[in-house]
């Protein structure tokens, strides 16, 4: 049972969003943000399907299920040359056996041209920065509690079915026990998929999180670099509007590819464009030892050493470590003393 704590409200204007939710990195659902448009009427799998199952869609398996052990789903859909019809897969995700989902794809051209985001609100900050992804799986399904590499603030539309959606803020990312492996970057080692409803209650509520059941038609807002866990309570599909980011974080972003706690903490700064240029400095300090650093392992060691630098001056959220995160970060200096 979701802890319903987010606020849903109507969709404000740009300026207001902007003010209330996007600088205080705050989540929130809008039950009307698509009003009056043709989306609402699409807002079954049947209707998606009578209207777009010519469409192409990549299917993969959910690779956190031979992690967790969370699903006991065995069968799949055939995928041809990787991809299928939607019509397809929209038929086959009515079995909860089904193994294989559709994360993280590209919008279709037809998709985003039926479901495009009000103008308003994709130019919130640089309307050329925007990029739209899709989501689709049988319920039973989770992504697990992770956040997001591209440092972008997202809105979320639920085309059908419920969706529980979690999100915790970075301020609370040690009590998560991130993990940081080339696999597994930007990974908690919490397990909240086998958890039951009594431990998950308890621990979101020790992180502070929000946690909502997200409608068909609603949207809900989800701040860059929040940490964020979904369940899929229903066969559902959703499609995320990633917004453009300002010049800062974008500058971040394309500096960390795999963005570590410390990035994570550090974009917390760069929310606001006008508060940010007093940190372009330490920004350049990155760039400069991006562009000096030979090799990629030694550039990693480096900027990772100076991010720790940076946030030990600057203070933002200093963490209270877990075991695992002092060990990386002694396994940081050493590398980067050794070098």
């Amino acid at each position: 049972m979701a802890l319903d704590n987010v606020m849903r409200i109507p969709a404000p204007d740009a300026s207001e969003f902007y003010a209330r939710f996007v600088l205080k990195q705050l989540a929130v659902v809008f039950a009307d943000l698509f009003d009056g448009s043709p989306q609402r009427e699409l807002e079954s799998l049947t209707a998606v399907s009578d209207h777009f199952g010519a469409t192409l869609v990549r299917l993969r398996p959910n690779y956190m299920d031979k992690l967790v052990g969370s699903n006991p789903r065995v069968s799949s859909v055939p995928p041809r040359n990787g991809l299928v019809r939607l019509a397809e897969y929209l038929k086959s995700i009515q079995s909860s056996r089904l193994s294989d989902i559709c994360v993280e794809h590209p919008t279709p051209r037809e998709l985003l041209e039926a479901f495009p985001l009000p103008q308003s609100y994709s130019a919130v900050q640089d309307a050329n920065d925007i990029y739209s992804n899709m989501f689709i799986a049988p319920s039973g399904n989770a992504a697990h509690l992770h956040f997001d590499a591209d440092h972008r603030d997202v809105l979320m539309y639920q085309v059908f079915g419920t969706k529980r959606v979690v999100v915790i803020h970075p301020r609370h990312t040690q009590k998560l026990d991130p993990i940081h492996s080339d696999v597994l970057c930007r990974t908690s080692a919490i397990v909240l998929e086998t958890a039951t409803e009594e431990q998950k209650t308890s621990f979101l509520r020790y992180t502070d999180a929000q946690d909502v059941v997200l409608r068909p038609g609603e949207t809900i807002f989800m701040p860059a670099m929040t940490w964020h866990y979904l369940e899929y309570l229903e066969p559902s599909m959703s499609i995320a509007y990633r917004l453009g980011r300002n010049p800062y974080r974008r500058r971040l972003a394309q500096m960390f590819p795999r963005p570590s706690v410390d990035v994570q903490a550090l974009s917390m700064l760069l929310v606001d464009q006008l508060e940010a240029v007093r940190h372009a400095s330490w920004l350049d300090k990155l760039e400069a030892a991006a562009s000096s650093a030979l090799g990629s392992t030694r550039r990693e060691t480096e900027l990772e050493g100076l991010c720790l630098d940076i946030r030990s001056t600057l203070g933002n959220m200093e963490p209270v470590y877990t075991i695992r995160e002092y060990e990386r970060r002694r396994s940081i200096r050493e590398a980067r003393d050794s070098g």
